[in-house]
């Protein structure tokens, strides 16, 4: 007797995972570039580095949020009719 079980892949969200990206991208930017001639800018190039990186870090939580938790390990919605 062969069951026919759905096979869910469990992906993190690309957006998220984007994005997450691309701040973390720009805090090292800023932070590089501000490196460069500290006496240029008025704020603190470590703190927008720190900013950056926990948005990054919130971001990946929300794009592999659904791996975390077991009760969301369900495809239930994506062959409704």
């Amino acid at each position: 007797m062969i069951r026919k079980v759905p096979i869910y892949r469990m992906r993190p969200s690309s957006g998220p995972l984007i994005g997450a990206g691309v701040v973390l991208l720009f805090g090292v930017g800023v932070y590089q570039y501000a490196a460069q001639d500290p006496m240029m800018f008025d704020f603190p190039s470590q703190l927008i580095l720190a900013v950056c990186v926990a948005l990054s870090g919130i971001l990946v939580i929300i794009a592999t949020g659904r791996m975390w938790f077991k009760h969301l390990w369900h495809d239930r919605y994506k062959n409704k009719r």
